[in-house]
């Protein structure tokens, strides 16, 4: 849409205001009751109302002055009926009211369509006494010209004030609608430098495009700060800015049941009260939807019960914490120091995004490459075949973020060579790459640490250190340290959900004290396992947890488990994916109905849709599995397997918990795989009675008999079949 000159928008608005002086008919007081707001610019946000209460307490309820009245659409009949009762013409009324409005009197059940002020309507019927819940209005024909009705609609003194996201969606809106002027209008309420941002941005259609693409979610807008785009904008990764809001709106359409009614009334306090919570992995986010949707404190403006509970339903159930613009804004900064490592890898290039130039440089674009290489650890691999349903260079592309996120808190010479060496293997070349690979930091930093020791060991010493004599010692402690980073660090499942706390909601977005935490894990095969393969750890949701679903919104989801024949893709067998049946128990048996959880992320290589279940679902499949139980709910599955079991009941163990099987006494953690062994069982039981001991926890030889762990030897029953679940 092409922009107005100066001369035509000056003539739109002597229109506009031509039209607003012809077609006005008078002001009046009118009782809050007759005013309604059926086309409201935004939905009611209670942090205003709350705001203009506190003013009406301090300052008073200021209704006289003219920019804090309210614009409405009056019929020429009730206008007729309300002067019949004054006894006055409707050119006095006109001419007079402005400054003396009096009482209008409407007949019963009348409503006057309001073109703005629905909050402080909304405040004074709640702050004032009944006597006193008048305002205002000034009052118009029905014939009023578009322009001018959008005009009078975005007025917003006495009220709150836009936010530079909202404006960014009324100045889209007004584009798909080729209405000029009201982007013109919307554009002179920005400061110099927001209006910068936003030519910059416009500049950029993929980012235009996804953000178009939620504009009717209304309630996502108003943290949307325009002068926050700094990163979003110079950190050139649209595409995966893109995929993020993609995954933002699956989301939140899922929750809402796509329904466009619904969506488009979407108040910002909701969506700020949501974001960043997986209701379905965390106790302390499923009480408090539970609460807020029970109180109607959320989707305030939804009334119908049904639909409530669906809503209820769906939201309790989300797995992915859910995201939304304010989220992007914080989550963009976490790519900020790993894209800058990423970009060391490259030569200079005009080309728009980051993706694209390593795309450019990637030399294993044709299908007809036979197998993808996937880093495990940073000393091992996997192979898996190559298949149309995968795209390596996504593949490839994903684990060089990851390897830039184990790396860049520490960006020395031997992380930089650690990614280039990657890239190389992952099929990118490039000259950057191939100098990186000539360079040997290790060398240069052992002579360096020798040279500190001797200075530590002999402080008050000279002496003249010479890296050529030490070079013997040096290549062999080189050889050593080379031989020890190949045997690669034994490894577990990362936890998804932890005892305690867990990753408070100011840490699940942005830059966080976790940062340095979960680097081990963060590798393609971890990152996009499936849930059942994670381990559970407690009623909240982990730092892993927050990074796994962090880099899925921005990356999309890749599906590792199969190939096109359905065969495993891993190193090592894997068992091929059954149908399963669900059961859903809420955090710590708070029971809840549920329907299908939301979509997991977006898997741009396949369509492959894949059923997710939430941590608090327990999973019974053809796989054979070991159930814990607490209070004979079931609390965490396992697979069959001695590290498996153990490493869950050594957890239980930490947390002062004990272990039994149904009809015995409790166990140590260690015997608990060879107790369910010889016994044929699969559920194992926790409590957490403690019978003290002259008020004190005592073990082994300082308890009594009674008290003391059950030897697993003594474990030679086998359970009945009624005592299991099948």
């Amino acid at each position: 849409m092409e922009s107005a000159g100066p001369e035509t928008l000056t003539a739109i608005e002597q229109k506009v205001c031509k039209d607003t002086l012809a077609k006005y008919m008078g002001s009046a007081r009118v009782w809050i009751t007759h005013l309604d707001f059926p086309h409201p610019s935004r939905q009611i946000d209670r942090k205003v109302i709350a705001q203009l209460k506190r003013d009406f307490d301090c300052e008073g309820c200021i209704k006289e002055k003219p920019d804090h009245r309210i614009p409405a659409i009056i019929e020429d009949t009730v206008l007729q009926a309300g002067l019949q009762r004054l006894a006055i013409s409707a050119e006095t009324f006109r001419t007079t009211s402005r400054d003396n409005p009096p009482q209008l009197h409407l007949g019963s059940g009348v409503k006057l369509e309001c073109l703005h002020g629905q909050h402080r309507a909304v405040a004074a019927k709640e702050h004032l006494v009944p006597s006193l819940r008048w305002w205002i209005v000034d009052l118009y024909n029905s014939d009023l010209e578009k322009d001018t009705k959008q005009t009078l609609r975005e007025g917003y003194s006495y009220s709150a004030k836009y936010t530079s996201g909202e404006i960014f969606r009324y100045i889209r809106l007004c584009n798909y609608d080729n209405d000029t002027l009201g982007v013109q209008r919307w554009r002179g309420r920005l400061s110099d430098s927001q209006n910068q941002f936003l030519t910059r941005l416009l500049k950029r259609g993929m980012l235009v495009s996804a953000l178009d693409s939620v504009l009717h979610i209304q309630g996502l807008w108003r943290t949307f700060y325009l002068g926050s785009l700094d990163v979003f904008l110079n950190l050139k990764c649209d595409d995966e800015i893109a995929c993020y809001i993609k995954s933002m709106k699956s989301i939140l359409t899922h929750i809402l049941g796509n329904d466009m009614t619904t969506m488009m009334n979407t108040d910002p306090l909701t969506i700020e009260d949501i974001q960043s919570r997986a209701p379905a992995f965390s106790k302390s986010d499923f009480e408090f939807i539970q609460k807020e949707m029970h109180s109607e404190r959320l989707f305030a403006a939804v009334t119908d019960p049904v639909q409530r509970a669906d809503i209820t339903q769906r939201l309790l159930t989300t797995e992915e914490p859910i995201s939304s613009l304010y989220t992007l804004l914080k989550d963009i900064r976490y790519l900020k120091q790993p894209a800058a490592i990423l970009i060391t890898l490259l030569p200079k290039s005009q080309k728009p995004s980051l993706r694209q130039r390593f795309y450019f440089h990637f030399t294993r674009v044709e299908s007809s490459h036979p197998t993808i290489e996937v880093e495990q650890n940073v000393s091992s691999y996997t192979i898996i075949p190559n298949s149309s349903h995968l795209d390596a260079f996504n593949i490839s592309y994903q684990q060089l973020w990851l390897c830039a996120y184990r790396v860049w808190k520490h960006p020395n010479a031997y992380g930089r060579l650690q990614l280039a060496t990657l890239a190389h293997r992952l099929g990118f070349s490039s000259t950057e790459i191939e100098r990186k690979l000539r360079e040997d930091p290790e060398q240069g930093i052992i002579e360096q640490c020798v040279l500190e020791v001797l200075n530590i060991l002999r402080p008050n010493e000279k002496f003249a250190f010479d890296a050529n004599q030490a070079r013997e010692l040096i290549a062999s402690f080189h050889a050593y340290l080379g031989k020890i980073l190949q045997t690669p660090a034994k490894s577990t499942p990362p936890l998804i959900t932890v005892a305690g706390s867990g990753e408070p909601l100011a840490r699940r977005c942005g830059h966080s004290s976790a940062d340095t935490q979960d680097l081990e894990n963060l590798f393609l095969d971890k990152i996009h396992a499936s849930l059942l393969e994670y381990r559970r750890g407690g009623d909240e949701i982990s730092s892993f947890y927050v990074k796994r679903s962090r880099h899925r919104a921005f990356f999309g989801a890749v599906n590792l488990a199969a190939n096109q024949q359905g065969q495993s893709t891993r190193s090592v067998p894997a068992e091929a994916p059954v149908e399963q049946r669900v059961i859903v128990v809420a955090p710590s048996a708070i029971g809840i109905s549920s329907s299908a959880s939301a979509a997991e992320g977006q898997d741009s290589n396949s369509n492959e849709s894949s059923q997710v279940q939430g941590a608090n679902q327990v999973v019974q499949s053809a796989r054979r599995v070991v159930r814990f139980k607490e209070r004979n709910a079931a609390i965490q599955e396992v697979p069959y397997e001695r590290a498996a079991v153990n490493e869950q009941a050594r957890m239980y163990a930490n947390q002062g918990k004990k272990l039994s099987v149904k009809g015995s006494g409790h166990f140590i953690w260690q015997d608990c795989f060879d107790i369910l062994h010889r016994t044929k069982g699969s559920t194992v039981h926790v409590f957490t009675t403690v019978q003290p001991v002259n008020g004190k926890r005592q073990y082994n030889q300082d308890m009594p008999e009674r008290l003391q762990p059950v030897r697993k030897e003594a474990f030679d029953f086998e359970m009945e079949d009624s005592e299991e679940e099948l």
